[in-house]
């Protein structure tokens, strides 16, 4: 009775708690970073697509405004999927992580539900998913969920995320953020360069 079903298969605890919260950062262009800071962080690559509604797709299974702002993020950057160390999805559901990890590229069509199960997205895992705990663990505070997304990107690239920091030498981190039910996404890619 304290997990009620929400919407089969989703139970209460499957879905992330809108709430309120705050998040802020700096972001300026790099011919003044220096009067910030000596160890910046650098936005390599951004992707925003946008898509019908739900009931519109022919798939439920994918966002493909996801797929498309991730394909733009990673051509910037000059990257591919395999080339991140580690992200920060918009999971307001637990599904949606699962889709994310597959819209993203990291993994195969039917595969992101395996990866989570055996360990792949966890903190010491091949790649790392809402090392934050993500939306269902912190909250979802709305207009703010995605700058908190970019704090914990730069606290993990810095190695400031005290028990939540990632092993060994993150260099690349991403953002996904969703809009509505997936009407739109934004992608961004990360790179520590010092």
């Amino acid at each position: 009775k304290s997990n009620p079903m929400i919407a089969w298969p989703l139970r209460l605890f499957d879905c992330s708690p809108v709430s309120d919260g705050a998040a802020a950062l700096l972001l300026v262009s790099e011919d003044v970073v220096d009067k910030f800071t000596d160890e910046p962080i650098w936005v390599i690559g951004t992707g925003q697509a946008s898509d019908g509604a739900l009931p519109e797709r022919e798939s439920l299974t994918n966002v493909p405004s996801a797929v498309h702002a991730a394909e733009q993020a990673y051509a910037m950057a000059g990257l591919t999927a395999q080339d991140v160390d580690f992200a920060e999805v918009h999971d307001c559901f637990t599904i949606a992580e699962v889709m994310a990890s597959e819209d993203l590229g990291f993994f195969g069509r039917g595969e992101g539900w395996k990866a989570a199960m055996e360990g792949k997205t966890a903190r010491t895992g091949e790649h790392p998913i809402n090392t934050s705990g993500g939306l269902k663990a912190k909250g979802h505070p709305v207009g703010a969920s995605g700058v908190a997304q970019v704090v914990e990107v730069w606290k993990q690239l810095h190695g400031t995320a005290g028990e939540r920091q990632l092993p060994g030498d993150p260099r690349v981190g991403l953002t996904h953020n969703v809009g509505g039910t997936g009407q739109t996404t934004v992608v961004h890619l990360f790179e520590r360069r010092f």
